[in-house]
């Protein structure tokens, strides 16, 4: 197997996807071979960090600590023979003002808290339709991946472009990238010569990983760019860069 071949099926190895006996000569490939050794090291490190990026949910530590409330306030609120003394029809109208009152507190408190419960479980099902998606698409067999590094040393996010020519599909994923800074946003270009088109904005989810897909029939037939960059651009992205790019990945043609 040459390195071609390899990197056909490193990708499904670092997913452990790959065939035993496929395995196999790739194995040995491996062994004499550092670059793609390097190469599947990248391809692990992103899958064992896409791993996670599926969140735990926990309820929000304030429930707890309104139902513990509550249930002191209730406990509170039991009638003691001897100290509640209402006269006639006021007291008891009062007391049922008050008991409305307080039910209609606990009510709104329940609904705020089933809210964003509800809100933290559609942010889970979304993370997890996205890596679904993500599985799916590393089992493409003609995907291709080029690495994107950082222009800067204070910036250490470790960025992948995956792209299918059969399918007209492309992504980036990576980790480690920082959030942008306020009112702005992370905006994805292809360059090809002056030609500079760009392909969405993005920012990067829980622990800096980052999943930003994108549909490559949009751009002309016999189109090519030469490279893919990142830029930081205000929020709700631009026309064209305004900055500096801050990660760059050089496509080969």
């Amino acid at each position: 197997m040459d390195c071609s071949g390899a990197r056909d099926v490193l990708d499904l190895l670092a997913l452990g996807a790959l065939d035993p006996e496929e395995a196999v000569p790739l194995e040995e490939h491996l062994a004499s071979c550092a670059d793609c050794s390097r190469y599947l090291a990248g391809s692990r490190e992103v899958a064992a960090r896409l791993g996670l990026a599926v969140p735990v949910l926990e309820p929000p530590p304030r429930l707890r600590r309104r139902i513990m409330a509550a249930a002191e306030r209730r406990h509170e609120a039991r009638p003691v023979p001897g100290r509640l003394a209402w006269a006639g029809l006021g007291g008891l109208t009062a007391a049922a003002v008050a008991l409305s009152a307080f039910f209609f507190v606990e009510w709104r408190m329940a609904r705020d808290d089933r809210d964003q419960l509800a809100a933290e479980l559609s942010h889970a099902q979304s993370v997890v339709r996205e890596h679904q998606e993500l599985m799916q698409l590393f089992t493409i067999p003609d995907l291709a991946r080029i690495p994107m590094f950082s222009q800067s040393p204070e910036l250490t996010a470790n960025l992948s472009y995956y792209w299918s020519t059969q399918k007209r599909w492309g992504f980036i994923v990576g980790t480690a990238l920082p959030p942008p800074p306020a009112g702005s946003t992370y905006q994805l270009w292809f360059v090809s010569g002056d030609d500079v088109r760009g392909v969405g904005t993005f920012r990067p989810g829980e622990e800096g990983i980052v999943y930003h897909a994108f549909d490559l029939s949009l751009f002309p037939a016999g189109w090519r760019p030469s490279a893919i960059m990142v830029t930081v651009e205000p929020e709700g992205g631009s026309p064209r860069p305004t900055g500096r790019p801050i990660i760059v990945g050089t496509i080969a043609r």
